[in-house]
């Protein structure tokens, strides 16, 4: 096992770091300020970060295949065109002093998962649900917490999610074709760990890294659980990673300043890094997200 290290992205900090995209088609590194409701984009060959905001939170952005975006709005999905502009929102029926949307991802059919986040701790009001190109949703998993971490293994026939709170990382025998969960395997428990898992991606061979919110690592797994490397970043509340760059073994990850759990804080009084992104190079490669059929 090998222990890497994660270096801050100048000028990359905000609130509360999520939803981390690698967009090949402009070659940026995508993410989501939520409570603020930025949308930024990071042009790793020019250093660039831009910004764009909404009236909303913003709790998921993902690749549409016609071009542009589709962003998680808390109680809401909207589609954007390529810079970002929306062009259509679909209302989800939530009510947000219940359950908000969080984090999400695309399956090999191009539906998108979702997963609900409660709004009253211990609540367990969320859902994970998905919604088709025709925007028809359907409910996969009730009594959520927090829904996080989604994604699937390169031969596409295993889903991992991860509800925080469980403190495991559920694992699925998915049908790609039906784009359905077929049954259910035994889950990664990772209640060792220091924080709670949080999002998560895969890489080229179906190998899982997750972001623990509370110790500042991304902790890579087998899918069947065993721990193959550590990537640790200068702050404890790390929240999302996913590769990225020209050769996709750039690791880019998200964060959180540290006044929303000082108690996992390494330093609350004095900590630069809360709420940066940070990247670092790797010996292995990820893989592309898939895109939204809308």
């Amino acid at each position: 096992m090998t222990t890497y290290e994660a270096i801050p992205i100048p000028d990359s900090q905000c609130d509360l770091g999520e939803g981390t995209l690698w967009d090949e088609r402009i070659k940026c590194f995508v993410w989501v300020d939520v409570f603020d409701g930025y949308v930024k984009t990071y042009d790793p060959t020019s250093g660039d970060i831009k910004e764009h905001v909404y009236k909303s939170m913003v709790t998921y952005v993902g690749k549409r295949a016609s071009g542009g975006y589709v962003l998680a709005l808390g109680d809401s999905i909207a589609l954007t065109d390529g810079n970002f502009k929306i062009e259509r929102e679909i209302p989800l029926g939530l009510d947000l002093k219940v359950v908000r949307t969080n984090d999400g991802n695309i399956d090999p059919s191009g539906c998108l998962w979702v997963g609900g986040a409660e709004s009253i701790p211990g609540s367990a009001t969320g859902d994970l649900f998905k919604i088709d190109g025709n925007f028809n949703k359907s409910i996969h998993r009730k009594n959520i917490h927090i829904a996080n971490g989604i994604d699937w293994s390169i031969d596409r026939k295993m889903m991992f999610y991860i509800d925080s709170a469980t403190r495991k990382i559920s694992r699925y025998k998915f049908d790609p074709q039906k784009s359905e969960i077929v049954s259910e395997l035994t889950p990664i428990d990772v209640s060792d760990v220091t924080g709670l898992p949080d999002g998560m991606c895969t890489d080229s061979l179906s190998n899982i890294w997750v972001a623990f919110y509370g110790c500042g690592q991304v902790r890579n797994y087998s899918p069947d659980g065993k721990l193959l490397n550590i990537v640790q970043a200068p702050t404890a509340l790390t929240t999302c990673a996913s590769f990225g760059g020209k050769d996709l073994k750039t690791l880019f990850i998200t964060s959180v300043k540290d006044y929303r759990s000082p108690e996992f804080a390494f330093d609350p009084k004095n900590d630069p890094f809360g709420g940066m992104c940070f990247e670092v190079e790797l010996p292995i490669a990820g893989k592309l997200d898939f895109s939204f059929n809308a």
